[in-house]
């Protein structure tokens, strides 16, 4: 089964403290923007260390180190994600909003 096809996905939000960009993703097509810079391919894997571009993004040509990761939001109900304010979270997404399982916080660093 295609991932595109399954309703639910897990939560990316790519934040950048330094810097105040952030990048929320649940639609895993949306993952394929998200490139790898030293294979300049779109990621199959995130580590501490690795550098990202974000290639959705035209006038973004900037890099992002990745500092931590945060994996975060771990009920039993989706519908736990729904209410109050996440303040480490975007204030949009990108792509199609769809419902997720859990979230990964990864932190960045403008490179």
């Amino acid at each position: 089964m295609k991932l595109k096809d399954i309703p639910y996905f897990v939560k990316f939000i790519f934040s950048c403290d330094d810097c105040e960009d952030c990048f929320s993703i649940t639609d895993s097509e949306m993952l394929k923007f998200v490139i790898d810079e030293s294979s300049r391919e779109p990621i199959h894997e995130l580590k501490i260390g690795q550098v990202l571009q974000f290639e959705l993004i035209d006038e973004n040509p900037k890099k992002y180190k990745v500092i931590d990761i945060i994996i975060r939001h771990l009920f039993d109900d989706t519908d736990s994600h729904k209410y109050g304010l996440d303040s480490q979270d975007c204030t949009s997404s990108q792509g199609e909003n769809k419902e997720w399982l859990f979230s990964l916080l990864i932190k960045l660093e403008l490179q």
